[in-house]
């Protein structure tokens, strides 16, 4: 197969606006991927994307789209809730698929979904890709190296909740008056759509969770989005804790309170016996780490600079698809994604950013759900 690709886009919001339908109509990304038809639920917001960017066809129905049109692959956008059913109709037709994050709201979806993308051999790439970016396996082989020792402790940081906030949701047509009401739903929240960024980062250096537990909380159970009043379904401020297989405990958090000033919004610690490694500086667009620190290799008791002590860093253009315009545009990492899924129908491979590893992040998340409804430590079934 070459390029360019046919490629379908399902779900036309706000991460769409503002990063996916902007970087696919850059010329660089045309020559891999051809863009040749759009769907969303809201007939004027389909119509009005395809338009704006000069996309061939519109639907309002995932079905009608690949009963009509030929595409190679099929980009799923829409909100979590509707990611399984988009993408088993997407896998159903044959067609390889990419899928926002998280990839499914449920486990049971991951396994289905992963069942079904076997027995008909297509290619899946789910969201976020921290495999495709150079400082994840630094950070890995620093680990596995025994610079630091064993890992016994480490943190992630990855806040915020508030979509209804976003500058896209403010205006008065259908591509800026966006409804943010599915983020307060059963299955979405904080966890699967942004503490998910953390889980997915650690577990790509640390690898598998085998326990979780959590405790979680309503901080601000109504809100409001223009003069809709909006109930949330799920906890607004969570705090989980992941023992690893290596022996690690590690924290992560979702919560709808201030930043921090100090730690970086995706910024993770680990801290070992003979030293630590942490991020200090993550690119705000992509979530991508760009620096770590690590001190270590000199034991208990050593004064001054030990062994090993160092900084690494990356530009953004490390990843090679981050280049020109594509810097100057949102939500880049879904770029990388999606040309990862590009590469890997071409060249015949699998994907580095495959869906074992995001099932997993997706049990994480179920299981710490069911530790704050039960107050009970959950065990993981799933490896990567």
């Amino acid at each position: 197969m070459t390029h360019p690709l046919r490629a379908a886009l399902v779900g036309c919001g706000s991460v769409a606006q503002r990063g996916v339908l902007p970087h696919l109509s850059c010329a660089d990304a045309k020559a891999r991927v051809q863009l040749v038809a759009v769907v969303d639920a809201v007939a004027e917001r389909a119509r009005l994307s395809a338009e704006k960017f000069s996309v061939p066809c519109w639907f309002t129905d995932i079905g009608d789209m690949l009963a009509t049109v030929e595409v190679d692959m099929v980009l799923v956008i829409t909100p979590i809730q509707y990611h399984f059913a988009h993408a088993m109709a997407a896998i159903a037709a044959g067609k390889h698929v990419y899928v926002q994050k998280s990839m499914t709201a449920t486990l049971d979806e991951a396994n289905r979904l992963l069942a079904a993308r076997d027995a008909a051999g297509v290619k899946l790439v789910a969201a976020p890709g921290f495999e495709l970016f150079p400082t994840t396996a630094q950070m890995r082989d620093v680990v596995r190296s025994g610079l630091i020792g064993k890992i016994g402790f480490g943190y992630t940081y990855a806040w915020g909740f508030g979509h209804e906030f976003e500058r896209v949701r403010s205006g008065n047509d259908p591509l800026t008056n966006i409804n943010p009401m599915w983020y307060y739903r059963k299955g979405a929240g904080p966890l699967p759509d942004v503490t998910i960024y953390s889980l997915q980062l650690a577990t790509s250096i640390l690898g598998p969770v085998v326990k979780v537990t959590a405790l979680g909380n309503k901080l601000t159970p109504v809100r409001t989005w223009r003069d809709q009043t909006i109930e949330i379904e799920v906890e607004d401020n969570v705090v989980l804790l992941m023992e690893f297989a290596s022996g690690a405990i590690v924290t992560g958090v979702g919560a709808d309170t201030g930043h921090s000033k100090r730690n970086p919004w995706g910024g993770l610690g680990l801290y070992g016996t003979h030293g630590s490694l942490e991020i200090t500086e993550v690119d705000g667009a992509t979530g991508y780490p760009l620096k770590f620190n690590v001190f270590g290799g000199g034991g208990w008791g050593t004064h001054g600079k030990e062994v090993g002590d160092r900084i690494y860093e990356e530009a953004l253009t490390a990843q090679k698809y981050l280049q020109g315009e594509h810097l100057e545009i949102e939500e880049g990492h879904l770029y990388v994604d999606i040309m990862e899924l590009a590469d890997a129908i071409v060249e015949d491979r699998p994907p580095r950013a495959g869906g074992e590893q995001a099932r997993h992040v997706v049990e994480i998340i179920e299981c710490a759900h069911k530790a704050i409804a039960t107050g009970q430590t959950q065990h993981l079934t799933t490896r990567f």
